[in-house]
């Protein structure tokens, strides 16, 4: 007997998959939009939510055995926020400054709410403030429509934005969760989180005194040739130099290389796998 045909409808697109399948493959598979890391069901980027009650899954850990109603974000609720300050980057990222009713901190995901044509998109952001100043966050023009880029670039001082965070989240907790703060630890960012350097180096200092700094991946390579640059290994070799013996921790911010890949790379410098931290 055949396997059933199961449906799965993430944010009302419908897929048909079989019974028993991969939930994360079985998306990817059919070009859904998914983050995700490690495949391991470690980093947690491939995080799912029931639609009806709020639940998280782990797609890439998850066996389709009933239909599925499936959302990318918990439910959020909204609310406004004033524009403080806006400081330009580069030609491709902004950091927006924001006073409002939050509590959020570095590491935290909110929504950021811009105007485009047609209506309002929600851009999902990391906070990277830290605890008890205002809400932080960083734009990239590469992961907006240009119109929304237009209107992040036409913002001015006291505009209103509508922001969200996740219900019922820890807010603030990322490197505590890491568990991290007696470590000696480097940052590894694809290209594009380059601009988020200087946020990374801020609470890493305050929070670890053996923060030893950070290495970002070559623009236009792919993750595969990216894991294999000599100056990769170099870096590598240099701060675990610098830690004479103790273990070297890892935080990689970024998507899309799975934890196999990462340990082809880090097994010939001791460095284990548990020494590695995912980060979107």
């Amino acid at each position: 007997m055949g396997s059933r045909t199961l449906s799965i409808c993430l944010d009302g697109r419908v897929i048909e998959v079989d019974e028993g399948d991969n939930l994360l493959t079985s998306l990817l598979s059919h070009g859904a939009d998914v983050r995700y890391g490690c495949r391991a069901g470690v980093c947690g980027a491939c995080r799912l939510y029931d639609s009806d009650h709020g639940h998280s899954i782990l797609s890439c850990q998850t066996s389709v055995v009933a239909d599925l109603s499936l959302s990318v974000q918990l439910p959020f609720v909204f609310s406004t926020f004033s524009l403080l300050h806006t400081e330009t980057l580069s030609d491709e990222a902004v950091a927006l400054t924001l006073l409002g009713p939050g509590d959020d901190s570095f590491g935290d995901r909110v929504n950021v709410g811009v105007s485009v044509a047609g209506g309002e998109a929600f851009i999902e952001c990391m906070a990277v403030n830290v605890a008890a100043e205002p809400l932080t966050v960083v734009l990239q023009k590469a992961l907006l429509s240009a119109d929304a880029w237009s209107f992040v670039l036409a913002l001015r001082t006291e505009d209103s934005l509508q922001v969200s965070s996740a219900l019922g989240v820890r807010k603030g907790r990322l490197l505590y969760e890491l568990g991290l703060d007696d470590t000696a630890l480097v940052v590894v960012s694809t290209f594009e989180n380059q601009v988020f350097e200087p946020y990374w180096q801020a609470a890493l200092l305050d929070f670890s005194a053996h923060f030893l700094g950070q290495y970002h991946f070559v623009r236009h390579q792919t993750a595969e040739i990216s894991l294999q640059d000599p100056s990769l290994g170099a870096f590598f070799e240099r701060t675990q130099a610098e830690v004479e013996g103790a273990p070297l921790h890892v935080i990689y911010h970024g998507q899309n290389i799975s934890e196999q890949s990462w340990s082809r790379v880090l097994r010939p410098l001791r460095i284990r796998v548990n020494q590695l931290h995912f980060v979107r």
